[in-house]
């Protein structure tokens, strides 16, 4: 069923409203038999971040927060809260996320894709200082040479939550997203 989702998604030829819906039901489909598949809700976050539809993001996110304790949902139902307005309430999941990350990169300093996502978290937070400062200091762990060029080009390459905003109040369209 998700293979179907994906496949109508990426390359269905219709316009972009019939293949996200289309996605949409056989992604829902897909959840009837598996309401746990990391997959099908993953990609039913970004079907309905194309649609616009905070509160379903937000339900989606809840989801993925009981299944799993990683910190990086708990950082997307932030960013979704601020989508609503509730700032308040981003923060204190902002701050949880962080929390988490802090806790898990403790014993696990040299985990690359922990810290990139930390890094993301920061920045989406607002404390581009702290982020600034790990991107740096990642660049002397002794990581492979690919994941060092990653770390340099990250700043060019890494989608802005303000980007995300532009998107979501119609500033820019979907596909402009990651463009500089």
């Amino acid at each position: 069923m998700m293979e179907q989702a994906m496949d109508v998604y990426l390359y269905a030829e219709l316009n972009d409203d019939i293949k996200i819906d289309s996605s949409l039901v056989l992604t829902n489909k897909a959840l009837e038999f598996d309401d746990q598949n990391f997959s099908a809700l993953n990609h039913k976050v970004t079907l309905l971040f194309r649609k616009k539809d905070s509160k379903g993001l937000i339900q989606v996110a809840d989801k993925l927060i009981e299944l799993t304790d990683k910190p990086f949902y708990l950082g997307q139902k932030a960013m979704f809260l601020e989508l609503e307005g509730k700032i308040d309430e981003a923060n204190v999941y902002y701050s949880r996320a962080i929390e988490k990350y802090d806790y898990y990169l403790k014993s696990d300093t040299l985990n690359f894709d922990l810290l990139i996502e930390y890094v993301g978290i920061l920045e989406a937070s607002g404390d581009t200082t702290k982020a600034n400062k790990t991107l740096t200091d990642m660049k002397e762990m002794d990581f492979e040479d690919y994941q060092i060029e990653m770390i340099d080009l990250y700043k060019e390459q890494a989608v802005s939550k303000k980007q995300l905003i532009k998107y979501w109040t119609g500033e820019i369209e979907y596909e402009q997203i990651g463009e500089k």
